[in-house]
């Protein structure tokens, strides 16, 4: 039976969980009739607005969404004044729309749920972000997410272990197509041909924030490398800094400078399509140093046919079989990475044989098929 669902965002970027938006539209959207807040306009509300009307596409500026300031004494009335007033907000969506099940997002976006359950609505809760950092707050959230909703889907074990109680904790994983190997036309040509000659050329497609997505380990292990071996090792980096880090663009330029690596370390910035990058990629290396939930990066890599190395924690544990499609490297650990990649270093055999593992693993594990039926069967039982 068709129902009318709400869907709550909480960015109008198109990184990973805004996408993951989109293509939940898309695979609702097959069955039911679907509504979408966001927070602000932008990328996310443009794809949208091909796939769904416009009129069912609310943006809600004042959506609260907690960050670490929400946890300060002199943001603590506003917080709960915003909290309070975005559950009316969206509790007059539902009864005007007629919703039958809000589907949140995102962790941080916390008024969905409370609205839902006041309205007498099923809920439905993605998790899609590690709280490790929220060690004294998340008990009482964690509670409050599984209290407030029917089911709590998270995107990957690892997400899903963050709960004590998961009576209504799930796990479903994002799925993935498999995309067409284009001409790579739109790369440069003055970047491809700088690049031949080289040993290895590594790609690492993330926002860039030391730790968190950790491009620092990855500089350092590649000046490790490129001194042992005197090979020829490139770095290409596609994102931008998150905001509020941008300080930290000049640390990354000292640590550069400290391994000479001026001219193997390429900043390409946000790409609307890194797809066609990633064909210049012999191997693709998310170097995180926080768990990751389940990069789609990774998932794109794996797609497209590449070996991987990411840190040994996170949802990347789920997504890399090591040694098989790639390797997991000991967190943090700059000289552990380094080892890591030179196990690919005068081996194209290996960087084929994994790369086609990765595919494989794709179409078996992660496909995008796989994912639609696990939504639309969960949707389903409600």
């Amino acid at each position: 039976m068709s129902k009318r669902i709400l869907l709550i965002g909480h960015s109008g970027d198109m990184y990973g969980a805004s996408r993951s938006l989109a293509k939940l539209v898309r695979i609702l959207s097959k069955q039911h009739m679907v509504y979408v807040m966001l927070p602000q306009d932008g990328p996310l509300y443009d794809i949208l607005k091909s796939l769904i009307p416009p009129e069912r596409i609310f943006l809600n500026r004042n959506l609260y969404i907690f960050t670490r300031k929400s946890f300060r004494l002199t943001y603590l009335f506003s917080t709960l004044f915003q909290f309070l007033k975005n559950i009316g907000t969206i509790a007059d969506i539902i009864r005007n729309q007629q919703i039958d099940i809000v589907h949140t997002n995102s962790g941080v976006v916390p008024s969905g749920a409370l609205a839902a359950k006041l309205l007498g609505k099923k809920h439905l809760w993605h998790i899609r972000e590690w709280f490790g950092d929220f060690k004294k707050f998340w008990p009482y959230y964690s509670a409050y997410i599984t209290r407030f909703s029917d089911k709590v889907v998270c995107v990957s074990e690892t997400m899903a272990s963050q709960f004590k109680n998961k009576t209504n904790v799930i796990s479903i994983y994002n799925g993935f197509p498999i995309p067409e190997i284009r001409d790579n036309n739109s790369t440069s040509t003055d970047l491809k041909n700088f690049l031949q000659g080289s040993d290895l050329i590594l790609g690492c497609t993330s926002r860039i924030r030391l730790v968190r997505k950790g491009q620092e380990y990855l500089i350092e292990a590649i000046g490790i490398l490129t001194k042992r071996t005197g090979k020829k090792i490139h770095l290409l980096v596609v994102g931008d800094y998150v905001p509020g880090y941008e300080y930290q663009k000049k640390i990354v330029e000292d640590l550069i400078q400290k391994f000479d690596l001026e001219n193997r370390v390429h900043f390409l910035g946000h790409l609307e399509d890194p797809l066609p990058f990633y064909a210049l990629f012999d191997i693709f290396v998310l170097p995180s140093g926080e768990p990751e939930p389940f990069g789609g990066v990774v998932m794109e890599a794996m797609s497209m046919g590449l070996p991987v190395i990411g840190s040994n924690l996170g949802g990347t544990t789920e997504q890399v079989k090591d040694g098989w499609n790639g390797y997991l490297f000991e967190n943090r650990n700059p000289d552990d990475l380094a080892a890591k990649i030179e196990l690919f270093l005068n081996d194209k055999e290996k960087l084929k044989q994994f790369g086609e593992r990765s595919k494989e693993r794709v179409e078996k594990l992660f496909s995008l098929q796989l994912h639609e039926k696990n939504i639309l069967d969960l949707y389903n039982s409600l």
